[in-house]
């Protein structure tokens, strides 16, 4: 088997454990989820049309346009643990988006740099991820405070 299987089988593992070991309570985000689910189809989309980046290495090679791994278990888990656990004060919100975002980021690279999961094409850079990370972070937390209030 192959790191990028190794790593695609992994992503799903570690996104249900996480959501196993802290489900008291997880019931509201779940709008959140299929939100966040929605939303990276649609920038996979975009990438696709733009070839701006594209997964050469895929769990289910039938399925051109997204990665399921990423879209399906990483990115809702990632939503609802991001608007599970914002901060109270803006301010803290803002520090702990930058943090999250260079952590994801940092983990980006790297499987895009050492692995055959992503490649990056069209111009588009790290920190253009990055600044769509951070930007889907606060839309994602935007939804929820709209779904529930």
């Amino acid at each position: 088997m192959s790191v990028e299987l190794i790593i695609q089988y992994a992503t799903m593992v570690l996104s249900i454990t996480a959501l196993i070991i802290k489900r008291r309570g997880i019931k509201k985000y779940i709008p959140v989820a299929f939100f966040a689910i929605l939303y990276a189809d649609i920038w996979c989309y975009i990438a696709k049309y733009y070839d701006l980046w594209s997964f050469p290495s895929k769990l289910f090679p039938f399925i051109k346009d997204i990665s399921i791994p990423v879209n399906f278990f990483a990115v809702p888990v990632i939503a609802i643990f991001w608007v599970r656990y914002y901060p109270k004060t803006y301010r803290k919100g803002l520090m702990s988006s930058f943090l999250w975002t260079t952590i994801l980021i940092i983990i980006e690279v790297v499987i895009g740099t050492q692995t055959d999961l992503l490649e990056y094409s069209g111009g588009f850079k790290w920190y253009h991820s990055y600044i769509l990370w951070y930007l889907s972070l606060h839309i994602w937390r935007r939804f929820h405070l709209w779904f529930n209030y």
